[in-house]
């Protein structure tokens, strides 16, 4: 994080020129201030700055040419680098909240989540260590399914789910005790 701040101090100190600009707001048109824009190389964020109440955000000049886009709540998106003109959107994406009960019901507070798309794409294992349950923000909507294990207990499984963007769905996934 410090370096990132540097970077982008020693730009503005130096007089640096933008070479990436832009504003990012909702479907509705409404901007979109937090928002971290990044320079990325593969999963890896270097420079990074946030928009500001406008949904306005600046960059200066580099060799790295994909940004990405990213804020709780929101779908991420990737896009290359440069001045661009017209606004940029990000959708929301999907809440998934998932608590573990064992057979009579009460709460379970120790496992781990996987969440499986029916395109099969796989996200997890996720933790779970509250008996409150686990959050998972920010996922791509559509049907999943979800698959809990719990120490002590065989693994369970939800039925399949919708996810719809800018919704919470709770799934409330009921463990049987392992067998000896």
């Amino acid at each position: 994080m410090i370096r990132r701040l540097l970077g982008v101090l020693l730009s503005l100190v130096a007089g640096t020129v933008w070479a990436s600009t832009g504003v990012v707001i909702n479907p509705q048109g409404e901007p979109l201030e937090g928002v971290t824009v990044c320079y990325t190389i593969g999963s890896v964020d270097e420079l990074c700055v946030s928009t500001d109440t406008r949904g306005k955000w600046a960059l200066p000049e580099s060799s790295i040419d994909t940004l990405r886009l990213s804020l709780e709540g929101y779908l991420s998106k990737n896009i290359v680098g440069g001045d661009h003109s017209e606004p940029l959107i990000l959708k929301p994406g999907a809440t998934l909240l998932v608590k573990l009960v064992d057979a009579s019901g009460e709460p379970v507070e120790q496992g781990e989540i996987e969440v499986v798309y029916t395109s099969g794409r796989r996200i997890g294992p996720i933790p779970i260590t509250r008996a409150s349950g686990t959050r998972i923000r920010s996922l791509q909507p559509g049907p999943v399914v979800i698959i809990v294990r719990s120490s002590g207990y065989t693994d369970g499984r939800a039925s399949e789910s919708e996810l719809r963007a800018g919704e919470e769905t709770v799934a409330i996934v009921r463990l049987k005790p392992a067998s000896n």
